[in-house]
């Protein structure tokens, strides 16, 4: 007799594989029928450990963004037989892997999560204006931008790990940061190109993100009157 499973040659007087612990078929069966009454078990594998779900989660990323490279390579090459175009992209789709990549590793590191990103996104930068042949911008828009993205998600992240309650002022802290971040690049940007620090578009963006971050806030720290809101604002 044969186990039915793993193959293996077995006893005839068992009545589970010794191996896999398979039920053994015997024909006739006591009741009739030539099937055994018992399934057999079916095994799991064991359950990855955090450290190998990383790094599959690395191997699926990078697998990822190789698609796309190989497809933007293959089109330039067969287009214009150099590459021309497509650098621009690799370099773009370089930064989103390693952006990608980086809370994969830094994940409960949240400050060297936010500096990694602004490395990132400075080399990205400088990557690009050289590619262009134009780095004129980085000093007087591109890296006050980023390094004013970065110390805005630094201030948010520490209010959020001081908090002792997380709700809507995380949301209210996040549109705060949006708002002075876009009144600070249109100043920026206006500077750069007129010479002039006149806001333009972003006095719209942030009247209309300020009113919603203040409600939210203000929701959040008053709790003695937060039932009487939420029942008056039907939320």
């Amino acid at each position: 007799m044969y186990c039915s499973r793993c193959g293996i040659e077995v006893d005839p007087a068992v009545d589970h594989c010794p191996l896999c612990d398979a039920p053994i078929q015997k024909l006739p069966m006591d009741d009739g029928s030539p099937w055994p009454s018992e399934e057999a078990p079916v095994t799991s594998p064991p359950p990855m450990s955090p450290d190998e779900r990383k790094a599959l989660s690395r191997t699926i990323t990078t697998l990822g963004f190789l698609i796309p490279v190989s497809i933007v390579l293959t089109v330039d090459w067969f287009i214009s037989r150099s590459l021309s175009w497509s650098l621009f992209v690799l370099v773009s789709l370089g930064a989103a892997w390693l952006w990608a990549l980086i809370p994969l590793i830094f994940n409960r590191r949240p400050y060297l999560l936010i500096a990694s990103i602004i490395l990132i996104a400075l080399a990205l930068q400088a990557a690009l204006g050289l590619l262009a042949g134009d780095t004129s911008w980085l000093l007087p828009i591109g890296i006050p931008i980023v390094v004013s993205a970065g110390l805005l998600s630094t201030g948010v992240t520490m209010l959020t790990r001081s908090a002792r309650r997380i709700g809507g002022n995380l949301a209210g802290w996040i549109l705060l940061a949006i708002a002075v971040l876009s009144v600070a690049t249109d100043i920026l940007v206006s500077l750069w190109m007129n010479g002039s620090w006149r806001p333009g578009w972003s006095i719209i963006v942030a009247s209309t993100l300020l009113p919603i971050a203040v409600l939210l806030l203000f929701l959040h720290y008053r709790p003695s009157r937060q039932k009487r809101l939420r029942r008056y604002f039907h939320v």
